[in-house]
């Protein structure tokens, strides 16, 4: 059986305090309190597993936040002189070690952490020391690859976000059109990799042509809203387009392109008008 992890498991028996559930090899308790009345001997019921306030193992029907290798905002609730202690949807809080925090935590504050099993005491714990556990280099990414993102850390000039739970990665000031949240998870995609050591930045956009498509009807909205007519066009200034539609000049001057062929729109010199 693995702590932290979700089990299916077989029901073995009974006592005053539960029921046990087993794997063929091992036993743990499911407390009376969390047994269904419909739960049989020789039925399978899948428990999250970690360890009670006492350190015995124990199945639960809760479903915590996070499990074992996952990240997860957290917040703390209590500090002691060995740790800190974090709200992960169960009876017993998580635990961070004082030699896994970056800094020392404080009660009522969220933390990003990443949580693990602790293989010489058996207990589920958690580390705000990221970058042990991810990757720097992309290098089994490619430019365009849709992935998945949570934001770790805000930086003046860059967001660090965690990819695919496994693999560091920037949002750089070009793409920062959105309010982010730390702790957020969202689908991204590879803008590029960086040739010399393979750092990875990310896009909340489609890349290359399906960027395009992706805006299309952004677009469009945009100038039905307006009367038909935005006072932008393919001379205007690079900010003035991020500013509008967070998209960059070589982008926005493919859409309209695209748009103009399709016979939607007319190109001026300093607006897009609908047809």
């Amino acid at each position: 059986m693995r702590m932290g992890e979700y089990e299916r498991l077989k029901v073995i028996g009974e006592s005053e305090h539960g029921l046990y559930l087993g794997d063929g090899e091992t036993k743990v308790l499911l407390p009376l309190g969390q047994c269904p009345d419909d739960l049989l001997m020789n039925d399978y019921i899948e428990v999250f597993l970690y360890t009670d306030s006492e350190d015995r193992p124990v199945a639960t029907l809760k479903k915590p936040i996070a499990k074992v290798g996952d990240f997860a905002l957290l917040r703390c609730v209590s500090v002691t002189g060995a740790g800190a202690f974090l709200d992960w949807g169960l009876d017993k809080d998580l635990f961070c070690p004082i030699k896994e925090q970056n800094y020392h935590m404080m009660a009522g504050e969220d933390y990003l952490v990443r949580i693990y099993l602790d293989m010489v005491s058996n207990r589920v714990a958690c580390s705000s020391k990221l970058n042990r556990f991810l990757k720097a280099d992309g290098e089994m990414l490619e430019p365009g690859e849709k992935v998945t993102i949570m934001v770790a850390d805000f930086h003046q000039d860059w967001i660090t976000v965690i990819i695919n739970n496994a693999i560091k990665g920037s949002i750089f000031p070009d793409e920062w059109h959105e309010k982010l949240k730390m702790g957020e998870v969202r689908d991204a995609y590879v803008k590029r990799i960086r040739p010399e050591d393979r750092r990875v930045a990310i896009s909340l956009r489609p890349q290359g042509y399906q960027a395009v498509l992706g805006e299309r009807d952004r677009i469009l909205k945009a100038l039905h809203d307006n009367e038909g007519v935005l006072p932008v066009s393919d001379r205007s200034s690079p900010e003035e387009i991020h500013r509008r539609f967070g998209l960059s000049k070589g982008a926005f001057k493919k859409l309209i392109g695209n748009l103009f062929r399709e016979g939607l729109i007319e190109i001026g010199a300093n607006d897009i008008r609908l047809k």
